[in-house]
């Protein structure tokens, strides 16, 4: 659990650091503000109840109202679009369209031939879904050890710790990609605790961008 909260609290400093250097109007840091307690906040609540199917499907709302904020702020840059969508009156692109809305981005596009980002977010989010509607409690043998009564079942929290580390990794690549260092205003303690979090393959990529 302490690994857990640890993504919690570097995840808020990335969004720390975007405040900082975009300010309070910023689309990110906006939808951040209507965001808090963040949906990986919410998620682990619901962990530790024991709810463990809203816990993983809360990490795919976490995963799409981030990268909701990064449509709005490299995207779909009209202001009116943005408040539109802010008071109901207008639509933002959800799921894998808003996954494939981003890499339509130069500096998207030529990170994936690297990465493989786009593809492996799109098979994050169809993973998550399935959770919807209990499909996945079959398909990784959740109910096994579960019965009417929340209660502590490791398989089940392993599992979860398994998405939320892949959504965290996802999501500071996507900042990356978005807002390059600005995204990372942090002691150096941070920055290494962060790319423990990481594949190899983004801990180089963030090197390699001098994070």
């Amino acid at each position: 659990m302490e690994q857990a909260v640890e993504l919690m609290r570097l995840e808020e400093s990335m969004n720390f650091s975007v405040l900082l250097s975009k300010g309070f109007k910023h689309p990110t840091v906006e939808i951040y503000a209507i965001d808090f307690p963040s949906g990986l906040r919410a998620s682990i609540y619901l962990l530790l109840g024991g709810y463990y199917r809203q816990a993983i499907l809360t990490l795919r709302n976490w995963l799409e109202i981030r990268l909701t904020g990064i449509h709005f702020a490299l995207v779909s840059q009209e202001p009116s679009k943005y408040e539109d969508w802010k008071e109901g009156k207008g639509r933002a692109p959800i799921g894998k369209a808003l996954i494939r809305s981003l890499f339509r981005r130069a500096e998207f596009h030529k990170a994936d031939r690297f990465l493989r980002l786009c593809e492996d977010m799109k098979k994050l989010y169809e993973e998550l879904s399935t959770f919807t509607h209990g499909g996945a409690l079959t398909r990784y043998n959740l109910q096994s050890k579960t019965d009417n009564v929340p209660r502590l079942n490791l398989q089940s929290v392993d599992l979860w710790f398994e998405f939320a580390s892949n959504v965290f990794g996802e999501l500071v690549m996507c900042y990356f990609l978005a807002y390059g260092r600005e995204a990372f205003v942090m002691g150096g303690d941070e920055i290494a605790a962060l790319k423990r979090h990481l594949p190899s393959l983004y801990q180089q990529y963030l090197q390699e961008g001098e994070v």
